[in-house]
């Protein structure tokens, strides 16, 4: 009975990832945010598309959802685990929406959201570092993937001292897969000094 929960939580939560928030956020200001800069359906893209107050927007449903997600998971499983499996999978039906043929945006907002339901103040933290990277670099991809790395060795601390069940370290180095994974296409650019940064008009 308590594989179905999981497995009922699991799959709630990729169906939550999967909703396109900022596509249709998008829309309601005339712009179909999957045809301009980077297609993804993010707050990062949306501020690039369509400006600061339609990001803002789409940032906060994206930590919605994530937070949503997990939060659902512990009512119905009622299990560390249950949590683990559908963060990671609410952050991969916002990478990967299976109502946009797979496609969907980079996943840290959402990651975000679903740390909170595990532990809001690393969730507060890692949200305050990662704005510190990203106003001293103007790059989100920087600050994205650096919070993405830090967030299991903190779960594994915080796990060691008896603050946090172990299994949550699984969160954490799922998230750093997906994450990475979702971020190809930035790391090359990064790798090749062709990242834009924030608020850079492209060539």
């Amino acid at each position: 009975m308590e594989v179905i929960l999981i497995l009922v939580a699991v799959v709630l939560a990729y169906l939550l990832g999967s909703l396109p928030v900022g596509v249709l956020v998008g829309r309601l200001w005339g712009v179909n945010v999957l045809d301009h800069g980077s297609g993804r359906m993010g707050a990062t893209n949306v501020f690039r598309t369509a400006g600061i107050a339609p990001a803002l927007l789409t940032g906060a449903l994206d930590v919605g959802k994530g937070f949503l997600a997990v939060w659902l998971a512990g009512q119905i499983a009622m299990s560390p685990l249950a949590q683990v499996l559908a963060g990671a999978a609410v952050v991969l039906g916002h990478c990967f929406s299976v109502f946009l043929r797979f496609r969907g945006g980079a996943g840290v907002a959402t990651s975000l959201g679903a740390l909170g339901a595990i532990y809001l103040p690393l969730a507060l933290a890692a949200v305050i570092l990662l704005l510190l990277i990203i106003v001293i670099t103007r790059y989100a991809s920087v600050g994205s993937l650096t919070i993405t790395t830090l967030v299991p060795i903190v779960l594994l601390i915080l796990g060691l001292i008896g603050t946090l069940p172990l299994v949550y370290v699984l969160y954490g180095l799922l998230l750093w897969v997906i994450i990475f994974y979702a971020h190809r296409p930035n790391i090359h650019r990064l790798l090749h000094g062709s990242e834009r940064r924030l608020g850079e008009k492209p060539n």
